[in-house]
């Protein structure tokens, strides 16, 4: 199973899921929020340390991957018309992590965006 942990009282987070949402190519992937019960056994499972409360995750195969990590692996179950982003690959993981952190330490300025759950997609998140 392919799950999406995601910081559930960050606007930025929420739209990014809203996005996976509109623009996933199967229906794979699972979603919880990081302040889920769900989330933080899975967070004790992988023994990660504090400090990924606030961030985008990504499970796969029994593996975790974080932040620029993380988005990168989530693009193939995007529609085609992303692979293109994929070229991310070739920087150097501590210049993508920079990035990332970038962002997400101004994350808070977007206003909150609550995830609206249709009958389609309510079965797809964890709690």
């Amino acid at each position: 199973m392919c799950i999406v942990l995601f910081d559930g009282n960050c606007g930025l987070c929420n739209r990014s899921i809203q996005f996976i949402l509109k623009f996933e190519k199967s229906g794979d992937l699972k979603f919880a929020s990081l302040n889920s019960d769900f989330s933080k056994n899975v967070l004790l499972k992988f023994k990660l340390e504090k400090g990924y409360d606030e961030s985008i995750l990504f499970v796969r195969k029994e593996k975790i991957f974080t932040k620029s990590t993380a988005v990168l692996r989530l693009i193939p179950f995007l529609k085609w018309y992303f692979y293109p982003l994929l070229i991310g690959w070739i920087l150097p993981r501590f210049i993508r992590d920079l990035i990332y952190d970038l962002v997400a330490a101004n994350r808070k300025r977007f206003s909150i965006h609550c995830i609206l759950l249709d009958e389609k997609n309510k079965n797809r998140f964890l709690y």
